[in-house]
């Protein structure tokens, strides 16, 4: 059980900094002037927060090895192009990080979008007055006085991400509940290994809430602009 607490946290590293990395980039194209940098943008932002986390996980490992097929045997040999192997058969663990990544960007993404506009613009005309291009103003001036802003939402998607991490079990990854069920069943003590693993993720939960705690005193800014941002998820 430890060892798939291990797995669950490792799961929970490997797709959290994806998922700001990328909603980083959707909350950049978000607030673009050019419509067709923000409408995508939304739209992927909407349709991603308007479906299930699980319903995602089962269409992204069931479609794209179908699609990878149509690829290999279909789309590409007409092109000259073939392939000995279905390109998009990915493994469970690949699986469960694209997907858990791919849906949290998108609540990052209005994390992040609410952070660079609580930041005075004034900051970014300041610094190309003193000779910084656009793209240096963003990631020097404006974009770390955002982080210090969104890391509360953050830290909070970062729990809440560790324990929707359980979903992934249903494609066979081999974190916490998927060994709390398979013990279970093998020793007949169903109810107590799911009692176990809910006490690993209080325990877990803990320690990231512990976490958020102590990177917010570091953070913490005198005058720092409050961020109000919708978030959907009711955590």
């Amino acid at each position: 059980m430890l060892r798939a607490a291990g797995a669950t946290l490792l799961l929970t590293a490997a797709s959290m900094p994806l998922a700001v990395v990328f909603g980083l980039a959707l909350a950049a194209m978000r607030i673009s002037h050019r419509r067709m940098l923000s409408w995508p943008a939304a739209t992927y932002i909407e349709v991603i927060r308007g479906t299930p986390l699980l319903v995602q996980l089962f269409v992204v490992y069931y479609t794209l090895p179908q699609l990878g097929n149509y690829l290999q045997t279909d789309l590409l040999p007409r092109i000259g192009v073939c392939l000995e192997t279905n390109p998009l058969t990915w493994n469970n663990w690949a699986v469960g990080i694209f997907c858990l990544s791919a849906n949290y960007a998108a609540y990052e993404a209005e994390i992040l979008r609410a952070g660079l506009q609580a930041i005075d613009p004034g900051q970014r005309e300041a610094a190309l007055s003193l000779g910084m291009s656009e793209r240096q103003a963003f990631f020097i001036i404006v974009l770390p006085q955002a982080f210090r802003v969104v890391v509360p939402p953050i830290i909070n998607d970062l729990i809440a991400m560790l324990k929707d991490s359980c979903l992934v079990s249903v494609i066979g990854v081999p974190e916490l509940l998927f060994k709390a069920n398979g013990i279970g069943k093998a020793r007949a003590t169903v109810a107590q290994m799911l009692t176990v693993a809910a006490a690993l993720y209080l325990t877990l939960s803990l320690g990231g809430y512990a976490l958020g705690r102590l990177l917010e005193k570091r953070l913490s800014i005198r005058g720092a602009p409050e961020l109000h941002v919708d978030q959907p998820h009711g955590h």
